[in-house]
């Protein structure tokens, strides 16, 4: 059976995910990062207008923010114009009518099942954000369903980490990426 994970919100510009926000900060707050992963999550950020309450729950507005102050010239220009962007968007339309539906319990207590499982497999505590990345991204790929592909490749995941030690370390110091070492062991 296959549990479904619905985190919508409506807005004018149509649906934003909660989850995709939430992916994307993950991997914006990774230490480490190319200036490429950088970039591309602040573009697709960019496409999105979260409605003021995900903002403020998510904190997604402050670590776009924190990008404007960036080395790279290309990363702070791209938060810039999201930052701008988004700004210019609250203060046009203060009050917008927003709905919200969560997950199912089954969901949340499989995907947090998850996150256990890879933290215990690359020896860091649950609350490192590595876990949950690399966790939101099989979410992610597995087009947001709880479903044999979200096991199998949960399942594929956690038993690289565990033993084949020098892809655990290669993710660890973040020398393959969260994107990449999932799609690498998709299934």
């Amino acid at each position: 059976m296959t549990s479904y994970c619905i985190l919508n919100l409506l807005l004018f510009q149509g649906v934003v995910v909660i989850e995709e926000i939430q992916r994307l900060k993950n991997k914006l707050k990774l230490e480490n990062q190319s200036k490429d992963v950088l970039v591309d999550c602040l573009k697709e950020l960019g496409k999105k207008i979260p409605p003021r309450h995900v903002m403020l729950s998510t904190k997604i507005g402050k670590v776009v923010n924190r990008f404007r102050k960036h080395e790279d010239n290309q990363v702070s220009s791209e938060a810039r114009r999201v930052y701008l962007k988004w700004r210019r968007h609250f203060k046009d339309h203060l009050d917008r009518p927003q709905i919200e539906v969560k997950c199912d319990a089954k969901t949340e207590k499989m995907r947090a099942s998850g996150k256990r499982f890879i933290a215990d497999a690359l020896s860091l505590e649950l609350s490192h954000s590595l876990p949950e990345a690399i966790e939101r991204e099989v979410f992610y790929v597995s087009k947001r369903l709880i479903n044999v592909h979200y096991r199998r490749t949960m399942r594929t995941v956690v038993f690289t980490l565990r033993n084949k030690e020098e892809v655990k370390n290669k993710v660890k110091a973040r020398e393959m990426p969260v994107e990449e070492f999932v799609k690498t062991f998709q299934k």
